[in-house]
């Protein structure tokens, strides 16, 4: 949970977010965000219809975490980082946190404009919901996460485009639960 100066801070931004976006994945017209690709998300996908989810929902549809963020991350990332030629663009991060802490922030450097990045997260089993956000170089939120698991993968429906350079910036917390968790950026 978050505390009152974060809750102060994060709660605009989520609910801009949420209202701005379709899905919660992508804001269409934020400045330095490319327009996200439109498509209608099947009710069920089985058989035939798992070809309709595309390469970046497909890789984690049959995802199931054990409890070990690190172990669970590299499985997450082998299946879905090299799907649409994407790779590795920080080092593994760890940390350690409770629904009672601070929002842990970090951050990344994005060379050029015109490239597209995903994040990929895992909590540990003590972690019950893990929340991702994303901000640019000016601090406008750009993308979150808004479910209520322990792996988010961000955007979940495919890579977030930015336009512009600069460092962005990654917040990290954990809303219900607490524990250890390992997260990374892949990029092309």
């Amino acid at each position: 949970m978050l505390g009152s100066r974060e809750r102060a801070a994060y709660g605009p931004a989520c609910l801009w977010l949420l209202f701005s976006t379709s899905c919660g994945s992508t804001t269409a017209g934020a400045p330095g965000v490319a327009p996200p690709n439109t498509r209608e998300e099947p009710v069920a996908v089985t058989g035939e219809d798992a070809d309709a989810k595309g390469p970046f929902e497909t890789c984690y549809s049959t995802f199931s975490p054990s409890g070990d963020a690190s172990g669970d991350l590299a499985r997450l990332v082998r299946n879905c980082g090299p799907a649409g030629g994407m790779r590795a663009l920080t080092a593994v991060h760890q940390g350690q946190q409770g629904e009672r802490d601070p929002v842990e922030r970090l951050s990344f450097e994005v060379p050029e404009g015109g490239k597209c990045y995903r994040v990929y997260a895992v909590g540990d089993s003590g972690v019950k919901d893990l929340d991702l956000l994303l901000r640019g170089a000016s601090g406008d939120a750009f993308v979150a996460d808004v479910s209520h698991d322990s792996w988010p993968v961000l955007p979940p429906r495919e890579p977030i485009c930015l336009s512009e350079a600069g460092v962005y910036l990654l917040e990290v917390s954990v809303s219900r639960g607490e524990g250890r968790y390992a997260l990374q950026v892949w990029g092309r």
